[in-house]
């Protein structure tokens, strides 16, 4: 090999980590011609959410901070409370609907043993059976027949 090829392996390899190390070295600035210049779309510019995107939590997520695992235990205890005192409420009504439904067949007992001896108040309702109601129907005249639906046309 000769010295200027050995000179030029030893300059490229002491240049090249030092470029990498600059934190401004950046390619976009070596564009001498101007080949990298983007034309902007014409228009003014404005945030979509300005307030931030809705549905998404801003900061920390409340599980990473310290002292959310008492509150999440403090909460849960709570909604297990409510629970317990739901449940016992309920009971409470169901034992008091079967005091009332026992005090009520209570009540029908004693009201049949002191049953009144039978009144009738109005005349009671005669139905008469089917076949004397066909019976009434005038002599001539039969019963009609159901026909099919929907009736077929008479010719």
């Amino acid at each position: 090999m000769r010295r200027s090829q050995i000179f030029l392996i030893v300059a490229l390899i002491a240049v090249g980590p030092a470029l990498s190390a600059c934190a401004d070295f950046d390619l976009d600035k070596l564009d001498v011609f101007g080949l990298n210049e983007k034309k902007k779309l014409p228009g003014e510019r404005k945030n979509l959410f300005p307030e931030g995107v809705p549905g998404v939590q801003q900061g920390v997520p409340k599980e990473y901070m310290q002292g959310y695992q008492e509150q999440q235990r403090r909460e849960e205890e709570a909604r297990l409370a409510a629970q317990k005192a739901a449940e016992e409420a309920a009971a409470e009504k169901a034992k008091q609907a079967a005091l009332e439904a026992e005090r009520k067949q209570e009540r029908r007992k004693t009201m049949l043993k002191n049953k009144p001896t039978s009144l009738t108040v109005g005349r009671p309702q005669q139905q008469q059976p089917q076949n004397q109601q066909q019976q009434q129907q005038p002599q001539g005249q039969q019963p009609q027949a159901q026909q099919p639906w929907p009736q077929q046309p008479s010719r």
